[in-house]
């Protein structure tokens, strides 16, 4: 696996939208929002982003807390559900890149992990995963932890 230092994501008028999901189910949502965001009278203007901030076990199935950052044509008003961002900005990251079944991810992001461990590195944020493509439950998607310009 390769990565790559310095990297950013910028993003002008994002849509912010948190919920639990089951994990089986992370591709289908993917795929709802980009299928039904014209509904909401915008358009996709790039890649979908998402992050992790929650991971319950219960029995046999996860739960995931999920915070999608979609990039969209304009403004909007924020409402109970989604939020609108005038701006994203992720910069100083480790970039890696995925390609594989969505739900197989979690190794690759321990890589991710380890290697800014190895490198001293300080991580600043959580892992964001920039779904560049998106075929069922197999895809292409990059994964950017933002790292502090401080030496550890």
């Amino acid at each position: 696996m390769c990565f790559v230092e310095n990297q950013q994501l910028w993003y002008e008028n994002v849509l912010s939208y948190r919920t639990r999901i089951s994990e089986g189910s992370l591709p289908e949502l993917i795929c709802f929002v980009r299928e039904n965001i014209d509904a909401m009278d915008l358009s996709i203007t790039g890649d979908i982003v998402f992050s992790i901030f929650e991971r319950i076990t219960d029995n046999d199935m996860s739960i995931l807390g999920v915070e999608f950052i979609i990039p969209v044509d304009k403004r909007f008003k924020s409402n109970s559900r989604y939020v609108f961002k005038p701006k994203f900005k992720l910069e100083n990251a480790v970039m890696c890149k995925y390609c594989g079944d969505i739900l197989d991810i979690s190794n690759e992001k321990n890589r991710l992990y380890e290697y800014v461990l190895r490198k001293n590195l300080n991580a600043v944020t959580g892992v964001y995963y920039c779904v560049k493509n998106l075929d069922g439950c197999s895809g292409v998607i990059c994964m950017y932890i933002g790292i502090s310009g401080n030496l550890l």
